[in-house]
Parts: C-alpha cells; sequence; structure tokens
C-alpha cells in the first residue's frame, strides 16, 4: 500500500520528537467501507468521493478518474489534479482541537495509476458534531510521491490548539528524499506554517542521515508557542569507496530555527533562513 512505502521510506532516515509530556496522537488507518461513526451511514469511502466523485472497485482498492479542483496548500505552482486515473487504498485518520473545539483530520492519498513525482494527498478537516461529517476545509498536501502523517502527527502549540505534521517522501537504491510539511488549523481552516526538505543518502564511501527534532511547550502560548525545529546532518564513512573523501566531508552538525507567531502577519515565521539553505545545499546531491 501506498501509505506503508512512503512510511517506510521516512523511517530510513527521520526521527520525530516533541517537547514535554504529551502523549503521541493516536493516527489510526482504516479500509474504504469503514464507517466514520458507529451506527451512522458516512463510511470513508464517502467522504473520499466529495474528491474523486467517480471513485469504484472493492478489496483490492478502488479507481477513480475524475478529481474535483482542489486548491495545493503549497500555492498555484503545485497544482496537481492531471493523472489520468486516481487510487485509493486506505485512509489516515486523527481527532484534534482546533481552536479548542474537536474536529477530525482525514490524510486521502490518491495514488497515481502510473507514477509521479507527486502525488495527490488531500488533507480534510471535519466537524463531528453532527450524525455526519461535516466538511470545513480540505487542501492537497502532497508535495512529493506518497504523503503520510507522522507517528505523532500533531504538535500542541497552546490551549487547543495543535499544529499538524505530515511527510511527503520517495526513495531510489542510494537516496531518500522527504518534504517535512508543518500545517496549522486556525479558524477551520488549513495554513502552510513551512517545507523541509531533507536527504538520506548512502555511495560513495559516504553514509548521510539527517533527523528532525521539534519541540513546543503549550504553555507559552500566546497565543501559540514558539516551534523549535533542529536538523542533525551525520556523514559518516562506510566500506565503499569510489571517491577521495576530506575530514570537513565527514561528522555532525546541527541546523537549527525557531518559527514564532507573528501577530501582525497572522503566520508562524523563522527566525533565519537557515533550513532554507539546508534545502538549497541538498538540493544540489540530487
Amino acid at each position: 500500500m501506498r501509505h506503508a512505502i512512503a512510511r517506510l521510506a521516512a523511517t530510513l532516515f527521520i526521527l520525530l520528537f516533541s517537547m514535554g509530556a504529551v502523549p503521541a496522537a493516536d493516527v489510526e488507518n482504516a479500509a474504504p467501507m469503514d464507517l466514520v461513526i458507529p451506527g451512522a451511514p458516512a463510511r470513508f469511502l464517502d467522504l473520499a468521493r466529495h474528491f474523486v466523485p467517480d471513485l469504484d472497485g472493492g478489496d483490492s482498492g478502488y479507481v477513480g478518474h475524475k478529481l474535483v479542483e482542489i486548491r495545493h496548500l503549497g500555492g498555484p505552482d503545485y497544482a496537481n489534479g492531471d493523472a489520468e486515473a486516481y487510487g485509493f487504498y486506505d485512509v489516515a485518520h486523527v481527532m484534534t482541537k482546533v481552536d479548542g473545539k474537536d474536529r477530525m483530520l482525514v490524510l486521502f492519498d490518491f495514488a497515481q495509476a502510473a507514477p509521479a513525482a507527486q502525488g495527490v494527498a488531500v488533507l480534510a478537516l471535519y466537524d463531528m458534531a453532527g450524525t455526519r461529517p461535516e466538511l470545513l476545509d480540505a487542501a492537497d498536501i502532497g508535495f512529493d510521491a506518497g504523503t503520510v502523517f507522522f507517528d505523532q502527527a500533531l504538535l500542541p502549540v497552546g490551549d487547543g490548539a495543535n499544529v499538524v505534521l505530515t511527510l511527503s517522501s520517495h526513495f531510489n537504491s542510494s537516496q531518500n528524499y522527504a518534504v517535512q510539511s508543518m500545517i496549522m488549523v486556525r479558524n477551520d481552516r488549513l495554513e502552510l506554517i513551512d517545507n523541509i526538505t531533507l536527504l538520506g543518502e548512502r555511495s560513495c564511501g559516504l553514509d548521510r542521515q539527517q533527523t528532525i527534532a521539534y519541540a513546543a511547550n503549550p504553555a507559552d502560548g500566546k497565543p501559540y508557542a514558539p516551534i523549535k525545529v533542529t536538523v542533525t546532518d551525520t556523514a559518516a564513512a562506510i566500506e565503499e569507496e569510489c571517491a577521495e573523501l576530506k575530514p570537513s566531508d565527514l561528522g555532525t552538525r546541527q541546523i537549527k530555527a525557531t518559527y514564532a507567531w507573528d501577530k501582525a502577519k497572522g503566520r508562524y515565521l523563522p527566525d533565519t533562513d537557515a533550513l532554507a539553505r539546508l534545502e538549497r545545499e541538498n538540493e544540489s546531491r540530487f
């Protein structure tokens, strides 16, 4: 399944931490025919058909050919809806708080029938107060081939407020690529905070791994706590040799940034461009 492949790629070199005694959010996977609310008529397949209306299939998976127009959280440059077919195998969901209200986030990863550099992954926000889920907002959050929630999908940043953490990734024989997204849910609307691009590689005598750590103390939320992001880049020598390594090529370093809430602009902003510079450095190794 596409979720499993993406998660396998992620676990090869991504490590997630959160600060404080906050339990991991319970991300659950469901089959398309599972009921969203026990005893209610809505199935996850019904929710998915809001985005791909002609989804049809069975135990081996569902396929549809029509994708409704939906904004991409990364902006119009990421718009992605020209595939001939969209698959649907399983769905991940997690309960959250938005401005203190109970909500459900559902991640639909619609795998294209043919391999694609950027898959369609719809993150949808629902109000669960009634007998049927009410769609409040949705956006495509696919930045790479496959997209999943992190094992701890929610980072608490205030009283009744969470940041959503997702991962888009793919891999080949020697490199793993990941786009880590931080998503704010405010006023029942999804907003992209930032993407962080990470790289893992093993070739020519070098094993490079990049891990990411998040820290936020909800008690510091006024209204939202600062988010501290640390990427640890570790380069070690391996037995395989096809290039001469210099001592400066090896070792461990940390790249840090703190995202603080800017009340005037109504969004999180980083205090440095260090992570953007790391992204450019990683892209030079692709």
